[in-house]
């Protein structure tokens, strides 16, 4: 292996390794049941976002 391949690469693969730490360390990789209600809520609440901004806008003009 070359020199210059560790030069290049490693500080990509420390980058790497060292996101999918903090990744984990964050629950990133949980995979819980609980989730999915809040899921639809945001989604629910984002709709309804969109729906008060159209309001606003044919109000408005």
């Amino acid at each position: 292996m070359d020199i210059r391949f560790l030069i290049v690469v490693a500080p990509f693969l420390i980058a790497f390794f060292y996101t999918l730490f903090w990744l984990k360390k964050w629950g990133a990789f949980n995979s819980s049941n609980n989730d999915l209600p809040k899921k639809n809520s945001l989604e629910n609440e984002s709709i309804m976002q969109s729906y008060i901004l159209e309001n606003i806008f044919l109000t408005k003009n």
